[in-house]
């Protein structure tokens, strides 16, 4: 999301909740600003919407680090896994630990739920600006860790990245996708390695991301309550 309003740069910070989700809010004019779409919700500017044209892609240092070798990169000490648990529980104990409830003060600013899923059921979601869809991590997970689908015209990739633990989308260089160990291979030759696409010779390719964000099923179908469910209608 771009900071800039109009002409001018604005300072934003997280402050308040609306949906179970924070919003962002402007120093210069007090609006509140939705974090995924760039929509003005509240305040002088409503109507608003900042540039959004990227996705922020939730990764690993050593995958940051393989995409960028002079990258800044802060580590927190207040990970939500340890190194010995991850061995003991696996990918599958990590995401059952992270289930959990939306906290009692979230929940308070939710007004109506779409029960068509849990809750706090973990997926990726897909947008543009006038369609969007949730891919539920247990359906990705069980067609294979990897599927191909359509959306927005495009066709689209999108696996379960097996170092970071989360789901992640590109648009599909090629088909049939198949896991080698810890590389995720096309058809046409390319393939996917520590959150990198590849060209079948080795050279690295530059991976089309769609807008997306792996996030809770409350929250983006609260953004983007019309979202069609990936696996529904399949």
């Amino acid at each position: 999301m771009a900071p800039s309003v109009g002409d001018d740069v604005h300072w934003f910070a997280e402050q308040g909740l609306y949906d179970g989700l924070f919003l962002m809010k402007d120093e210069e004019t007090g609006s509140f600003w939705d974090h995924m779409t760039g929509r003005a919700v509240y305040g002088p500017l409503v109507g608003e919407t900042l540039a959004v044209s990227s996705s922020l892609v939730q990764t690993t240092v050593e995958q940051a680090l393989q995409s960028d070798p002079d990258a800044l990169i802060t580590i927190s000490d207040q990970a939500i896994r340890s190194d010995e648990n991850m061995k003991v529980r696996g990918a599958r104990g990590l995401i059952a630990g992270m289930r959990g409830r939306l906290n009692r003060m979230f929940q308070s600013t939710v007004d109506r739920e779409d029960t068509r899923r849990p809750t706090m059921d973990l997926g990726l979601g897909l947008w543009t600006d006038g369609e969007a869809r949730y891919y539920p991590l247990d359906v990705v997970r069980d067609e294979g860790r990897a599927l191909i689908d359509t959306f927005a015209s495009h066709r689209v990739l999108i696996y379960l990245d097996p170092k970071s633990f989360v789901l992640s989308a590109i648009r599909a260089p090629g088909d049939d996708p198949e896991w080698d160990g810890d590389i995720l291979r096309l058809s046409d030759g390319s393939y996917i390695r520590d959150g990198i696409l590849h060209e079948a010779s080795g050279a690295r390719a530059e991976a089309v991301r769609p807008l997306q964000v792996f996030t809770r099923w409350y929250g983006f179908s609260l953004t983007f309550p019309s979202t069609e469910i990936y696996g529904n209608s399949r």
